[in-house]
């Protein structure tokens, strides 16, 4: 029988394929059933071959054909469906010359090959490759590259592609080797599900968790092949990776783990927990991040001050930080328990810190508080920290005056005892204290009455010197403390008044008079008055009270002399509670006159004027200006008038000295004049009077006044005069000789002016010193006599001798009589 076979294999070359080519092998077969058969039995006779050469050898003595496959070395490779996956075969032949002959590529327990490689040419790059035309074959090429770096690339695989797959690899000498790939593709489990201790699902941050509680999350899976690991993780590092699993009424089932954390410590602050589920270790973890919201108790408070030492009323900047507290803890500021507000606060929060900054302008009374940084977590119960610090203020001394216990201010008399305590606070306590009487120190003095002690003031035996007021102060580091003055005042009988013991007025007749008579007691209420007259007779009488207008410590008297008789002394005298006046208050009533002449009248020739200076001499009593006349000396022809012109002073009651008239006047309220643009050649007489309201006195005169040139001429025209004569008296000398001889004559006449200088000024330090002769009687200058011994109710001696001497206009060299003698006047009528 013959059979007849053909076969047509259209197969790319090896060498043109590339790996990623998909395109299957065509097979044309045109054969009758024989050559099938045929082909089979070849095969079939060559892999006995080869498993008689592989049974001869010792390792696989006496083992079948199953017992090798399952004995082959196992690879085991997890893909995730969709996956490219390599299945791995080792196709370096065991002796260094040998080659391959064939690789065919088998699945779970198929005889007919999935993929083969027909190296049988002996060159195997260019072998052939040969896969099923499946779906499973167009998705498989094998990749030769180095010999134990083949594999078979397997494109997104599916279910159906897992299972044991199997490489033969045939050599030309060697035996056939055998490896086994597990393929295994992963079913991964469901995206991890948290919860919270109540069981709530944790859909974003975590929390809150307190400070120093526990903490409890649940993450859970559902499927998953082979069974997912569910792991808890940290900054890349485990926490917890026991797995619990449970059995839920479904075909599915569930994979948790719980974690549970005893104390929330700082350290999870900010972090994120990570729940990992894996089903094998090849495929990637699925992750759910959970953040944490932790709250933090405030770690650490402190207040820092600008300065260590604190004064008073001088502010300085408080600064309290806080951190560690989450959220930011609210600061809160107390000064000795009080709260402060807001306005006096900056506050800067971050993260999990806070700064808060106050300004104080402490003072004496926070001395001794404290002050408190309060750092609250406001979402955190009992998440308190505070800080507390003790004040202590600095401040100058602040003093006050009592009287002692057992002394009353108001019954106070002359001869008493007083004690004064002078009270301070401060910090530091004071080094020293001083006590002031009307800002007068006062010094420690047991004579004298005085005693200081620490810081009290003794007054032994009270006097109206006393009186006044009276201060401490104290002196300490900081600073000096004065207290407030306290007012001494004794009572006491009256007395003239400071300024008004005594005064003498100028009058004339019929001329009224206001005289005011003031007088200080104490106490000032039911002050009565009474006046007196002593004339000039010596005869001492009362003055009715009716005439005087008395309003407190002030009586008024309307007084109007009318004759002679009437200008004399008047004396006021007042009396209250305490008792009567004992020295009055003297009024002396003179009658006015016109005022002395001046005297010591004196020329000063200047360049621009002539100038006139006198000293004045008594007023008479009233006021009184000076008035400067100038007269030509009779017989002085061509006598002009000078100018400016003259000014017409009103004439006096005395008329006009001499027939000649006055060519000018000035009137001045001091006796100094100057004169202007006198003609030069001529004699004139100059008259000086004083002048008030009673008249004017008589001239002082400055006789044969005579002007040499005309004053005010200019020194330019001097000078040219007095060189041109220079020249005339030295025609020969030349010009550098001249000089030589002006600059000798300035210096003779500079000697020639100190001289006189020096001369001049002795003359006026011998008129200073030597004395001033009496002028006329200066009746402005009071006569009168100390009135200290004036005794209320006085009456008049029969001596008509003594009588006279009781005037109050007594001259000064006379001895000082007894004034008002034995007047007794009942000032209660």
């Amino acid at each position: 029988m013959i059979l007849r076979c053909r076969l047509d294999v259209a197969v790319p070359r090896a060498s043109t394929r590339t790996p990623d080519s998909r395109l299957p092998f065509r097979f044309e077969m045109r054969c009758t059933s024989g050559h099938v058969f045929l082909t089979s039995l070849l095969i079939l006779l060559r892999a006995r071959r080869a498993n008689t050469a592989t049974e001869d050898s010792p390792e696989f003595q006496n083992k079948g054909p199953t017992t090798y496959a399952l004995t082959a070395p196992l690879s085991l490779v997890w893909a995730s469906e969709g996956e490219d996956v390599e299945l791995p075969c080792d196709i370096t032949p065991p002796i260094p010359t040998d080659s391959v002959s064939m690789v065919l590529w088998f699945q779970d327990t198929a005889g007919i090959p999935l993929y083969s490689l027909d190296a049988r040419s002996g060159d195997l790059s260019k072998a052939i490759h040969w896969a099923v035309s499946d779906d499973l074959g167009k998705r498989t090429y094998f990749q030769i590259g180095d010999g134990h770096r083949a594999k078979l690339k397997v494109t997104k695989v599916t279910y159906k592609d897992q299972g044991m797959f199997r490489c033969r690899v045939d050599f030309i000498n060697s035996p056939t080797r055998n490896f086994r790939v597990n393929l295994t593709l992963v079913e991964e489990p469901t995206k991890p599900v948290i919860h919270d201790a109540q069981g709530r699902e944790v859909t974003g941050v975590g929390g809150p968790y307190l400070e120093g509680y526990s903490l409890a999350l649940t993450c859970q899976v559902s499927g998953g092949r082979p069974k997912p690991s569910v792991t808890w993780w940290k900054d890349g590092e485990i926490l917890d990776s026991v797995v619990d699993t449970m059995a839920i009424d479904s075909p599915s089932k569930f994979t948790a783990n719980h974690l549970y954390i005893d104390r929330v410590t700082k350290s999870l602050w900010g972090t994120k927990l990570e729940c990992r589920a894996q089903s094998a270790p090849m495929a990637a973890p699925i992750v759910r991040e959970v953040p944490l919201d932790i709250y933090l108790k405030p770690a650490v408070v402190k207040i820092v001050l600008s300065e260590e030492q604190i004064y008073a009323g001088r502010p300085i900047a408080a600064r309290c930080e806080t951190w560690g507290s989450s959220p930011a803890a609210r600061i809160v500021w107390r000064l000795g328990g009080q709260v402060i507000g807001d306005p006096n606060v900056a506050t800067t929060q971050r993260s999990n810190s806070t700064v808060s900054k106050l300004a104080l302008a402490l003072g004496k009374h926070d001395d001794g508080k404290e002050l408190t940084c309060r750092a609250e977590n406001p979402r955190f119960p009992g998440g308190v920290l505070e800080q507390t610090k003790l004040l202590n203020v600095a401040y100058a001394p602040v003093v006050a005056v009592n009287l002692a216990t057992g002394y009353v201010l108001d019954i106070l008399r002359e001869g008493d005892d007083l004690k004064l305590v002078c009270n301070m606070e401060s910090n530091p306590p004071p080094s020293t204290v001083n006590w002031y009487h009307n800002d007068r120190r006062l010094e420690h003095d047991v004579a004298e009455g005085t005693m200081i002690a620490s810081n009290t003031l003794t007054l032994r035996v009270l006097t109206l010197d006393h009186s006044g007021e009276y201060s401490c102060e104290a002196i300490n580091s900081v600073g000096v403390g004065q207290s407030p003055p306290i007012h001494i005042r004794m009572k006491y009988a009256p007395r003239c008044r400071v300024g008004y013991e005594r005064r003498e007025i100028t009058a004339g007749r019929h001329e009224p008079l206001s005289l005011r008579c003031e007088v200080d007691a104490t106490p000032k209420d039911v002050v009565r008055f009474s006046w007196t007259y002593n004339g000039t007779r010596g005869d001492v009488l009362p003055i009715p009270n009716s005439r005087a207008q008395n309003n407190g410590l002030v009586s008024v008297l309307e007084y109007t002399p009318a004759a002679d008789t009437d200008f004399g002394t008047l004396a006021c005298w007042a009396s209250n509670s305490i008792g009567r006046q004992r020295t009055p208050c003297i009024f002396n009533i003179v009658p006015g006159k016109p005022p002395q002449p001046p005297f010591d009248c004196s020329l000063h020739n200047e360049t621009s004027s002539l100038e006139v200076n006198c000293v004045a001499g008594a007023d008479g009593g009233s006021p009184q200006h000076f008035l400067l006349e100038v007269r030509a000396v009779p017989g002085s022809p061509g006598v002009v008038q000078v100018n400016p012109p003259t000014l017409h002073a009103p004439q006096s009651d005395q008329g006009t000295v001499g027939e000649v008239p006055a060519i000018y006047q000035e009137r001045n309220p001091r006796p100094n004049f100057q004169l202007h643009n006198l003609e030069p050649g001529f004699d004139y007489t100059l008259y000086v009077y004083a002048v008030n309201g009673r008249g004017r006195s008589e001239p002082a005169l400055l006789e044969h006044v005579r002007v040499a040139e005309p004053i005010g001429g200019k020194m330019e025209e001097r000078t040219g005069i007095f060189l041109e004569d220079l020249k005339k008296a030295l025609p020969k000398a030349s010009s550098e000789n001249l000089i030589i001889v002006i600059a000798l004559t300035g210096a003779v006449a500079l000697i020639l002016i100190g001289i006189g200088v020096v001369i001049g000024l002795a003359i006026c330090r011998r008129r200073t010193i030597s004395p001033v002769k009496d002028g006329p009687d200066d009746f402005t200058t009071p006569t009168y006599v100390s009135a200290q011994r004036v005794e209320p109710r006085i009456r008049y001696s029969g001596d008509s001798r003594r009588s006279q001497r009781t005037s109050l206009y007594v001259e000064e060299n006379r001895n000082e009589p007894d004034l008002l003698q034995r007047v007794e006047i009942d000032v209660h009528d």
